[in-house]
């Protein structure tokens, strides 16, 4: 099982390195959507991937047929349009016309007009590393990132930080929790917009225990830690394909009051926030990109 993970991470990243590289040397926009057509295919033959991918659905309780294509057809898009950004960059990518906002982009904005900063949290959805420089044309966006362990998805990530808007902040990858937390705060104390993708899976000892797909995991608090530091309000945003577009829409803002009991303000918040991700990804799964993470394949293995 361990090889067939470092394979499909090992895929995975060639195919990152080789489309960028093509990217970057290609005029011609057939050429990255001949790549779509390729992989499309390929995907429908992977049979390990969509063993691997099958099994891990079924135990979330959202399987049905055609699920898998239509999550594969949405992570090649996200591969696509991320091709298209490193060709032309971003305003001529088609990224613009691939997104639209609803009337909901009003709770965003007024959560910003509040002059306290304002966190914008997601989970890892379908194109998530396309959403803030999205946002910047409206908002200027900072986005956190994750120094991972792995080099090769930082590269990737700083590659797409020089094609756009977004302002990134980032520690040291041997950073403690709270220089990681500091950075983030500091943005916020200087008005910004802070986008979070606030799914990722943490140990027992470094989280809060909430239930996604009707899985135990743990949920970092960091979010809601720094919203009761700086009065910040947390807007869940969320996406979906929808009549070939992504339509971007905004929950109401997560405010914590400030004041006494923050380890219980924080928990709740953080409960609440894994039970409006279990809520969407039971109505759309096609539209979560960690159902190859080899974390959430654990958790949805029981492991």
């Amino acid at each position: 099982m361990e090889l067939l993970r470092e394979f499909r991470k090992s895929v995975t990243f060639g195919f990152l390195r080789i489309g960028t590289e093509i990217a970057h040397k290609c005029a011609d926009p057939y050429v990255i959507e001949g790549l779509r057509h390729f992989i499309r295919g390929l995907s429908r033959v992977a049979v390990p991937l969509r063993i691997m991918l099958k099994k891990s659905m079924k135990l979330a309780g959202v399987y049905r047929p055609g699920l898998m294509d239509e999550y594969f057809d949405r992570a090649i898009d996200q591969l696509t349009l991320l091709g298209h950004i490193f060709r032309v960059g971003f305003p001529k990518s088609g990224c613009l016309e691939a997104f639209e906002f609803d009337d909901t982009f009003s709770r965003l904005q007024q959560a910003c007009d509040m002059g306290k900063g304002a966190i914008a949290i997601a989970p890892h959805l379908i194109c998530y590393t396309m959403f803030p420089e999205l946002v910047s044309y409206r908002i200027p966006c900072s986005v956190y990132m994750r120094r991972t362990k792995d080099p090769r998805k930082f590269r990737i990530n700083m590659a797409l930080c020089s094609f756009g808007k977004t302002h990134f902040v980032y520690t040291e990858r041997d950073a403690e929790k709270r220089d990681r937390l500091a950075v983030s705060i500091q943005a916020l104390r200087e008005k910004r917009l802070l986008y979070v993708t606030a799914d990722t899976p943490r140990k027992s000892h470094e989280g809060v225990e909430v239930s996604i797909l009707g899985k135990k995991t743990y949920f970092p608090t960091g979010v809601f830690i720094m919203s009761l530091r700086t009065g910040a309000p947390v807007v869940p945003a969320w996406w979906v394909w929808k009549d070939g577009k992504y339509r971007i829409s905004f929950d109401e803002p997560i405010i914590l009051p400030r004041g006494g009991g923050i380890t219980q303000k924080v928990e709740a918040a953080t409960k609440e926030w894994a039970g409006r991700i279990d809520r969407f990804l039971r109505e759309h799964p096609e539209m979560w990109w960690n159902w190859m993470d080899k974390r959430w394949m654990r958790i949805m293995r029981g492991q």
